[in-house]
């Protein structure tokens, strides 16, 4: 198993975060690394596909499900590259609050799968790119609106 864990302090209310990050449809006004997530509903068992694009890297449509949402601090998913056996990963955002009118975001993956091996040298650095430029821009949205 291999895991990448970011976090970034965030000048906003707890509920802030939950509203910017369970609207899936707003993604592709301000993510920049996940562009787009499909689901018919935000909860857990649901079935759910979405494309991401890590910095210097091609699109990816990844297949999953939901796994936890727990508002107003915590949505999860599972998701897989082709089939779970060769990459997988359970992607987490979480947040708790940290004073009054702040939070720590936690952005986090765990991978799995037989190919994991072969790519991670690839994929890490890329990823959490990724990760840290999709921190940046929630911090940025939702700071701005203070």
């Amino acid at each position: 198993m291999y895991t990448i864990s970011t976090e970034i302090e965030i000048k906003a209310k707890k509920e802030a975060l939950w509203d910017c990050l369970s609207n899936f449809s707003a993604y592709p006004d301000w993510n920049p690394f996940i562009k787009k997530i499909w689901f018919k509903k935000l909860e857990s068992g649901q079935p759910l596909r979405l494309l991401i694009q890590a910095p210097f890297s091609f699109p990816v449509l990844m297949t999953g499900k939901i796994m936890m949402v727990a508002p107003p601090s915590l949505i999860r998913w599972e998701c897989y590259l082709i089939h779970p056996f060769f990459l997988k990963g359970i992607h987490t955002l979480e947040w708790t609050e940290h004073q009054a009118s702040s939070v720590i975001f936690l952005h986090h993956e765990t991978f799995n799968g037989i190919l994991l091996p072969i790519l991670w040298k690839m994929i890490e650095k890329r990823v959490k790119k990724g990760f840290e430029s999709m921190n940046n821009a929630l911090k940025n949205k939702l700071e701005s609106l203070s």
